[in-house]
């Protein structure tokens, strides 16, 4: 089995005391602060003091990061490529809010995308009121369903009238895109183009964000039938970070798929006690066999993934 390399010392807890501090003073050296301000960071980030570094020190800035928000039983990422910022999905309806304050605690203020992988409401529901916030907006991306597949829910014509309220222009998905973000390369896998699904699942926006050594991919609620596809064509799906797909539901996640990301890391976010059973065992035995750290918002709070390019860091709240 392979393990992300930890720094190692006498027991865990030290372990992590060590590459916590580590990372307090890489923090320091790039924002010219003392290890009391590093720490009062996290504490802004976390929202409490009981969290815990994992992974690698950091040797440079941390120019491209991952937050994977505790919204429940949904999905709203943000990831930031150095000054840019890229946030996909929202929760479900009601929590808006909560990932308006989230960016706020962060002082994110401006989005140069908003990207919604698929509407369905526990990826959408919140983004009408993020789109009404004062957050000033560049980009935003929602797929092209066929025809027969268009929802008719209150959730996704709100969120269109929130966006055409704000004259924000709606880009469609082109696989084999690719957009530079402050030096971070953020490449379309996903949905085919002029895709017609039978699942609205597999209309899902698969995204890869490389800087330098180090990928993250995400890719909403792709099932089975898009992994099995995005393995037949000529991408390169290696990622360090994976962000698990229908919140590490089985069906996504296939045991072919995970071998062709071979993930350091997964991010697998979900709500306490769902009735979903998410995540599901088998999945997270998948994971395990490949030798994937595993970090999830139901039980380790918001998910932090921070990297220089070529060590990674990870930080949860619980």
């Amino acid at each position: 089995m392979r393990f992300p390399e930890f720094k190692r010392s006498k027991s865990l807890l030290s372990a992590v005391c060590l590459v916590l501090s580590a990372v307090m003073i890489a923090l320091c050296a790039m924002t010219s602060c003392t290890p009391e301000e590093a720490d009062e960071w996290l504490e802004l980030i976390f929202g409490r003091n009981n969290y815990q570094t994992i992974g690698d020190t950091l040797e440079g800035e941390a120019h491209l990061k991952m937050h994977v928000i505790d919204i429940g039983q949904g999905d709203a990422t943000l990831i930031q490529c150095g000054e840019k910022n890229v946030l996909i999905d929202c929760g479900e309806n009601g929590m808006g809010e909560t990932v308006l304050e989230y960016l706020d605690r962060i002082s994110v203020t401006h989005l140069d995308w908003l990207i919604g992988t698929h509407p369905h409401s526990d990826h959408i529901g919140g983004m009408d009121t993020v789109i009404k916030s004062a957050l000033t907006i560049d980009n935003m991306m929602m797929p092209q369903t066929s025809e027969e597949m268009t929802p008719t829910t209150k959730t996704y014509t709100e969120v269109l009238a929130a966006a055409k309220k704000k004259k924000l222009k709606i880009t469609r998905p082109t696989p084999g895109k690719e957009y530079d973000l402050d030096g971070v390369t953020m490449l379309v896998l996903s949905p085919a183009k002029k895709a017609k699904y039978t699942d609205l699942n597999d209309y899902s926006i698969v995204l890869k964000f490389t800087y330098q050594d180090i990928s993250i991919l995400t890719g909403g609620d792709a099932t089975k039938n898009v992994e099995r596809q995005l393995i037949t064509l000529d991408y390169d799906l290696s990622a360090q970070i994976y962000k698990a797909s229908h919140h590490g539901g089985k069906e996504s996640n296939t045991e072919a798929f995970l071998a062709e990301v071979n993930p350091l890391y997964c991010a697998i976010s979900c709500g306490q006690d769902n009735p979903y059973g998410h995540p599901k065992e088998v999945v997270l035995e998948r994971l395990a066999n490949i030798g994937c750290q595993v970090n999830r918002t139901d039980v380790d709070g918001d998910l932090l993934y921070e990297t220089d390019g070529k060590n990674i860091a990870v930080t949860f709240s619980k």
